[in-house]
């Protein structure tokens, strides 16, 4: 998603210079060619903002308590920071919500009507800021920045070597699959398992991708220990450039992460989403594929059904996700553009933060 951000930006705003606040600023810093602060340095983020034209506070679903407090007051209080220096704050391809607790949305009232401008990602996003009281800053509805990334540049061929490095053949079908850990319970990884193996026994071969590394590692592991077949595992960290390109070499892609799914529908493959989050659902129902049950409710026989189905139509499918990926992209564009445009309304030199 920084990947794409970064391009749409630069595009848009030529020598502009872009800050990251990174868990691995260094790391950051080198592969995107940006400069990076420590996102714990709280002392170091308030001396970046004072530097600031803007701050830019996305994408991806960063406002939301369901997992915790650590996300919603982070983030909003990064804002917050900002605004305390009188520094704008637009808000880029933002997931809203869910924000389920009292004080959540009491925070989320208070700092987002302090926002000057905000693009979220989908129609449920925008809803959620009308319900939480947020009327203050201007709305638009966009689309996730990742649909921006442009993949034409992906190697299969290099693709290939990270599969072959998994113990993955050439000569049959490819599956990517992503999980990840959700609450306690792990029954879910178990009908995964099942659904993976019914693919096996079809001729195809099941890849456990861990989108989130290291954090994914654990139930990817779990999923294959449940098989009865052969699975494989991308068991080393990759870049986005890196699954790009292994991406180039599915056929098939089934999971549990946005981002995943999104990189599958770049692709235009058949896909099937595993929906621990609302928006799982909503951009099934973007691409218009069926939706997923909730993870308590996961069901072996409904999942089978629901993938056989998406096999069975994937030709029409891809046409399908081709046309609708291609407006989206557009879309997801629009977000860069009116960041270009609030700063020309402003008159500032340039872009200097990005959170």
């Amino acid at each position: 998603m920084l990947g794409a951000m970064v391009a749409a930006l630069r595009e848009r705003l030529p020598g502009c210079r872009l800050t990251v606040f990174s868990r691995e600023p260094s790391a950051t810093a080198a592969f995107h060619g940006v400069e990076a602060v420590p996102r714990d340095d709280l002392r170091a983020i308030w001396q970046c903002l004072s530097r600031v034209d803007l701050l830019i506070s996305g994408g991806g679903g960063l406002l939301q308590d369901v997992t915790g407090w650590p996300s919603i007051t982070y983030y909003l209080g990064v804002v917050k920071m900002a605004r305390l220096q009188r520094k704008p704050v637009f808000f880029y391809g933002q997931g809203i919500g869910p924000v389920q607790t009292g004080l959540g949305r009491l925070l989320m009232r208070y700092v987002v009507n302090q926002v000057d401008f905000v693009t979220v990602r989908d129609d449920d996003s925008r809803e959620e800021l009308r319900r939480l009281g947020i009327s203050r800053p201007p709305v638009r509805v966009t689309a996730d920045p990742a649909l921006a990334l442009d993949v034409s540049g992906a190697d299969r061929e290099r693709g290939w070597e990270r599969l072959t490095a998994a113990g993955v053949a050439k000569g049959r079908p490819v599956a990517g699959f992503s999980v990840r850990r959700w609450g306690d319970s792990t029954s879910y990884l178990e009908v995964i398992a099942r659904v993976a193996d019914d693919l096996c026994r079809s001729g195809w071969q099941v890849v456990l991708v861990p989108m989130h590394y290291p954090a994914d590692l654990g139930p990817s592991r779990q999923v294959l220990t449940h098989m009865t077949t052969q699975g494989y595992l991308l068991d080393q960290p990759c870049s986005y450039l890196d699954l790009l390109n292994v991406f180039k070499s599915f056929d098939f892609v089934l999971g549990m992460r946005l981002h995943f799914l999104i990189f599958g529908a770049l692709f235009h493959l058949p896909l099937a989403g595993v929906a621990y989050d609302p928006k799982i659902n909503h951009f099934l129902k973007l691409m218009g594929l069926p939706v997923s049950q909730t993870l308590d409710g996961l069901d072996y026989g409904a999942l089978s059904e629901r993938v056989r189905w998406v096999l069975d139509h994937r030709d029409a499918l891809a046409e399908q996700t081709a046309a609708l990926v291609g407006t989206l992209r557009e879309k997801a564009a629009l977000s860069a553009d009116l960041v270009r445009d609030f700063l020309a309304a402003r008159g500032a030199a340039g872009l200097r933060s990005r959170q």
